[in-house]
């Protein structure tokens, strides 16, 4: 059904199978099948149409890699994480991977030669990837950064980059996290947008009403975020 057509919707799909002899298929159905055949491996995510989500299959979308053993595996999954997420700690790696404490240990020992240490005075160590460049300057730098963010989402202890009370703001309980804006390296406030006739509309949602923040780094920030959803 999606050989050789790419990407297709929930909407497409659902014709696909009634022509393809499939009767009663309900469009509330489409969203179970399709979620079984992500988990089993057959397809994943394709090109959006417009504004709808599209699926294709695995094999056409991505490229075969060769097998690689254990070893290999959790030392290529612990490179990438520091290389884009230090510094970050033991605990961070594991929630982000959803390996166990003892994988994620294995796996940094593995890489343990191009990772430096630092302990905090509350004994937590972390790492940092020896390519990471953490001297750069976020001097009144802003940016729309969308629900799930990695910049949020990647670690288990978020204090350093929104304060313990403003969490609830910025995720629930439940795990749904919300779009969010970050200011000089922080998490400040949520944002959403609004379609208009003529143009997009932005809200932002401070945390806290005092805080100052750079009205051209927001104006740039959310020229930006428009000019990146006009391309996609």
């Amino acid at each position: 059904m999606l050989e050789g057509n790419n990407h297709l919707t929930r909407q497409e799909i659902g014709v696909a199978l009634n022509q393809s002899g499939i009767k009663g298929i309900q469009a509330s159905m489409i969203h179970y099948f399709m979620y079984r055949a992500e988990v089993e491996g057959i397809v994943c995510s394709g090109i959006d149409k417009g504004k709808k989500q599209t699926y294709a299959l695995i094999d056409e979308r991505i490229k075969p890699m060769k097998k690689i053993n254990k070893d290999e595996a959790l030392a290529l999954l612990a490179t990438k994480y520091f290389r884009s997420h230090s510094p970050a700690s033991l605990q961070d790696f594991s929630w982000w991977s959803g390996l166990n404490i003892s994988d994620c240990k294995q796996a940094i020992n593995l890489i343990d030669v191009d990772l430096l240490k630092e302990k905090l005075s509350n004994s937590l160590q972390l790492l940092i990837h020896k390519s990471c460049n953490l001297t750069s300057s976020v001097s009144k730098c802003a940016l729309l950064l969308p629900a799930f963010d990695e910049y949020i989402i990647s670690y288990k202890d978020r204090t350093s980059v929104i304060a313990l009370h403003h969490q609830p703001n910025a995720f629930t309980k439940n795990g749904i996290f919300h779009p969010i804006v970050m200011y000089n390296g922080n998490i400040v406030a949520t944002w959403k947008k609004a379609e208009k006739k003529t143009k997009t509309e932005i809200t932002i949602s401070p945390f806290d009403e005092k805080l100052k923040i750079d009205k051209e780094a927001l104006k740039k920030a959310e020229k930006r975020f428009l000019e990146f959803s006009q391309k996609s």
